[in-house]
């Protein structure tokens, strides 16, 4: 192997890996900043100071994002068990994968409306 190449050739399972990291490790720091939320509940200016934040646009799209993050990292670990279990599963990785990114994506697309529906009809509070 020359010193310019790579062992990534950037087939689908490689980028399967690669993302559900990344969102295993986003989802980690939400889990944290959600405790550290959750710890000012005896504090409730605080308390309600950061909810409010959270209300806002900006915020409510990481959310959306989280929820992409969510629902790939889930989907995508049933896919990994699956080809755990059942070997033959690895012939239909690319198009289980595909179906896994895809189900994310519109699940996400039909959370991130839910999430943002107060900024549509303009009933932010």
């Amino acid at each position: 192997m020359s010193s310019g190449s790579t062992m990534y050739k950037g087939k689908t399972g490689q980028w399967a890996f690669v993302l559900h990291r990344v969102t295993g490790f986003l989802v980690l720091m939400f889990i944290l900043l959600h405790v550290i939320d959750i710890s000012t509940i005896n504090y409730p200016s605080i308390y309600n100071s950061i909810h409010r934040l959270y209300g806002n646009v900006v915020l409510r799209t990481f959310e959306v994002g989280l929820l992409f993050g969510l629902l790939y990292h889930a989907l995508n670990g049933l896919r990994v068990i699956m080809i755990d279990f059942f070997p033959g599963a690895i012939k239909n990785e690319k198009r289980v994968f595909v179906g896994i990114l895809s189900l994310s994506l519109l699940l996400t697309v039909v959370g991130g409306v839910i999430i943002l529906r107060p900024f549509f009809t303009g009933s932010v509070g």
